[in-house]
């Protein structure tokens, strides 16, 4: 096989000479805005298939990576039928991934967007399983995302609502006031026994989720760089926090949260 050594600025240069002859691998460096999804429509090839290559247990990717892609065909494979899917309450990206055979990433990519956040009533493109679409008024409540917490869920959130109102009070850890990871730490405890620690520690010892369910944990970073505030999610991208003014909910597609958003974890 001929090898051909090319960087994401000249795959469009190039993509109809890789086409048009016999089957070939590439090898490509990757470039700030790459993505699988990208190259698998560059190359025609699926994106399991450039991971098994590469050996790649998820589907992040850094620059200065280089990937092998073999091409198994003379012109790109046809382009997945798509239609449109309008977000309902209780919808994440993950959710809607799965629903319509995408990865997390690759409906991003698909509809441009930063981060996993996503409102009620939002058009996502998206694309069809096996060239056909999937009936929106199928959804029921049975297709809601189960929390990936190990705590009862309906239990933490329902302790975090009975605490709104609350004042707040700097390494407070009861209903008397509390700050922050106090609060956090006081309806854990609820349940089960761990540390006091801060919002940074609790960030470390929880595991990562591309989307947040209700009960899992949502974070920002906001009078410093890193994870520095905290707050359970309840749905419809709200969640309960203990901030200046007390124990309240928020809503993460305000300007303020969604510039300082980091990311969600499980307990």
């Amino acid at each position: 096989m001929k090898k051909h050594i090319i960087t994401v600025s000249a795959t469009v240069l190039l993509g109809s000479s890789l086409f048009a002859g016999a089957a070939s691998a590439a090898s490509v460096k990757v470039k700030k805005g790459d993505t699988l999804w990208k190259y698998s429509k560059t190359y025609g090839v699926s994106v399991n298939q450039i991971k098994l290559e590469n050996k790649l247990k998820s589907d992040n990717i850094y620059i200065g990576q280089t990937l092998k892609i073999n091409e198994k065909s003379k012109a790109p494979s046809k382009a997945p039928s798509s239609s449109t899917y309008k977000v309902v309450s209780g919808d994440s990206l993950w959710k809607i991934a799965k629903k319509f055979g995408m990865s997390v990433n690759e409906l991003k990519e698909t509809n441009r967007l930063k981060t996993d956040l996503i409102r009620i009533g939002q058009v996502l493109k998206v694309r069809t399983k096996n060239g056909e679409n999937i009936r929106q008024d199928n959804v029921s409540e049975s297709d809601k995302p189960a929390s990936h917490s190990s705590l009862n869920t309906d239990k933490l959130v329902n302790d975090a609502r009975s605490l709104i109102g609350t004042s707040y009070k700097w390494g407070g850890t009861s209903p008397s006031g509390f700050d922050c990871s106090g609060f956090i730490w006081y309806i854990i405890n609820k349940q089960k026994s761990v540390q006091r620690t801060s919002t940074a520690g609790y960030w470390n010892m929880m595991d990562k989720v591309s989307s947040p369910a209700v009960g899992d944990f949502v974070y920002f970073s906001t009078y410093k760089s890193g994870p520095s505030h905290m707050g359970v999610y309840i749905g419809d991208n709200k969640f309960i926090h203990a901030g200046s003014d007390g124990v309240t909910t928020s809503d993460m597609t305000t300007s303020y949260w969604k510039q300082r958003y980091l990311g969600a974890k499980k307990f």
